[in-house]
């Protein structure tokens, strides 16, 4: 493969629906493009984000041969010293730059990347889906859109409980670590009343977003046990391990976590206090591709399984769906099948893999790098830095 360098970065902070979309365009002498996202899809950062991307660019990547990527990825992690023990914003601009150049290699190698790390095991991918409950309050109404939901052929379901609307965020979390009792009875109430509609062969999980001291997550738990739930996402702050342990010791129900654990070392931390079943790196925050898939390995030599999680843009679903399929021990993705449906959406992609979905399993694309192409003239009003050797 000739030599060359890469010439341009184009990033992009664009709202699309009910999150935001940090897009990296990486763009080489030759003209070949390749794309990532920094998983700050939601909450507060999204231009610190961008801003982090664009002096990684510009200090480590422009000018550089784009398939050095092992050799780029380290020399960003080493000397930008926010990367080392880093968070959300540091984690999350350097996997938009991992991910923009594997993009890059594998279209120029006319390749998909999964096939760059190892080769495929799943042709197709289960996936399960979320956002379905939006506009749900009442036990009725949740079981009544987990009904139809089903019918439209998913087979896994997940909500947040907890979660009362809210007109900015759309759902609100706990505040100060604490609800009043009626409220875990309603959470609970939620999940009964969506067990009977579904059956007992719908999978069906919970997001608490580590909202709740651990007490009270016990006591929700305790009422949850007879509904046969999937797993219990995020149930304590994700920077305590003793008090996910303590959940862990306390319950049947299968625990997962990983959405805020940052590389391999804060993956590490949270699989080796022995509480969770079920790693979720994003693969938008966690460093990138490669990041996550040594993630992937760490859980499998714990024989623990991989549910991705996956809330940004369709790009963040096609590089989550490029790693999917390449982890043995990969269980189901998340999805929001009713993304473009959400209120300001506006397209980041040209074929979102979203619509390829049939009886809830979501195919592989055969085509080169992630297999997906920007939808420029929507990204373009939306264009926050323009870097160039």
């Amino acid at each position: 493969m000739p030599r060359t360098i890469v010439e341009e970065a184009r990033i992009y902070v664009a709202p699309t629906g009910n999150r935001r979309a940090i897009v990296l365009e990486l763009v080489t002498a030759e003209g070949t493009r390749g794309i990532g996202e920094a998983g700050v899809a939601y909450g507060l950062g999204g231009e610190a984000a961008a801003a982090m991307i664009r002096s990684m660019v510009e200090h480590h990547v422009i000018g550089r041969d784009p398939s050095a990527i092992t050799a780029i990825w380290s020399d960003i992690y080493d000397r930008s010293f926010w990367t080392r023990n880093g968070g959300a914003i540091s984690f999350a601009a350097l996997s938009a730059v991992e991910q923009a150049l594997w993009d890059i290699k594998g279209r120029r190698l006319g390749v998909p990347v999964y096939e760059l790390m190892g080769g495929r095991v799943w042709d197709k991918l289960p996936v399960y889906a979320n956002g379905w409950w939006i506009g749900c309050d009442t036990p009725d109404e949740y079981a009544r859109a987990a009904a139809a939901t089903v019918s439209r052929g998913y087979r896994g379901l997940k909500l947040y409980p907890l979660g009362l609307a809210d007109p900015v965020t759309v759902v609100r979390h706990p505040v100060r670590r604490q609800v009043e009792t009626q409220v875990l009875f309603l959470a609970a109430d939620r999940v009964a009343a969506i067990r009977e509609a579904v059956g007992p062969e719908v999978d069906i999980m919970l997001d608490l977003g580590g909202g709740l001291t651990t007490d009270q997550v016990i006591r929700l738990c305790k009422r949850l046990e007879p509904f046969d739930v999937l797993f219990i996402e995020e149930p304590v702050d994700p920077s305590s391990m003793e008090a996910l342990a303590k959940v862990a010791a306390n319950t049947s129900i299968p625990l997962a976590a990983g959405e805020r654990a940052y590389g391999r070392s804060g993956c590490q931390r949270l699989l080796d206090s022995g509480a969770i079943d079920i790693l979720q790196p994003d693969v938008c925050n966690t460093g990138g591709l490669l990041e996550a898939r040594m993630m992937a390995a760490m859980a499998e030599s714990r024989n623990a399984r991989v549910a991705p999680h996956n809330y940004g843009s369709a790009l963040a679903t096609a590089v989550a769906v490029q790693l999917a399929a390449t982890t043995p021990n990969f269980m189901v993705l998340e999805h929001f099948p009713d993304f473009d449906r959400e209120p300001g959406y506006q397209p980041v992609l040209e074929c979102p893999l979203e619509h390829t979905v049939e009886a809830g399993f979501m195919p592989v694309p055969e085509g080169a790098g992630l297999g997906v192409e920007l939808h420029s003239a929507s990204l373009a009003p939306h264009l926050y830095a323009d870097c160039r050797a």
